[in-house]
């Protein structure tokens, strides 16, 4: 049997399931637990590199909100997805294998931490060459 969970923190109600999530106007960090009855290839091709905290910067969703994913993939599952006045703190970066960077964050005010596109990051995320994870 397929388990889901929700955690909304700053929002009235969940936005509906769906692939890419409604946006919200309400500052929001939502989540949700994949079943436990994910492919094995799923797993596999969703590996986080081991990120490591080299930099200092921070920023915010751009647009209405960013998905937080299990592994610098858009093919990897959205974890969370965050408002636009939630501040998102930078650890590092990678190039994924379709030449796409992403940075490792964490939300602010949380122990939680995943991988944003860097497309979707008001600064454009974290992109010095020292903070490459």
């Amino acid at each position: 049997m397929a388990c889901a969970a929700a955690l909304l923190l700053g929002v009235s109600a969940a936005p509906a399931a769906q692939a890419d999530p409604a946006p919200s106007s309400a500052a929001a960090v939502t989540a949700t637990v994949p079943s436990a009855t994910a492919a094995s290839a799923d797993v596999q091709a969703c590996t986080s590199p081991k990120p490591t905290d080299k930099s200092s910067g921070e920023g915010t969703p751009k647009g209405d909100y960013a998905l937080v994913r299990s592994a610098p993939s858009s093919s990897c599952t959205a974890e969370y997805l965050v408002g636009t006045d939630v501040t998102l703190h930078y650890h590092c970066w990678v190039t994924n294998s379709a030449g796409n960077k992403w940075t490792h964050v964490r939300i602010d005010k949380t122990k939680i931490s995943g991988w944003v596109w860097n497309g979707a990051l008001d600064d454009g995320g974290s992109q010095a060459a020292d903070n490459e994870c």
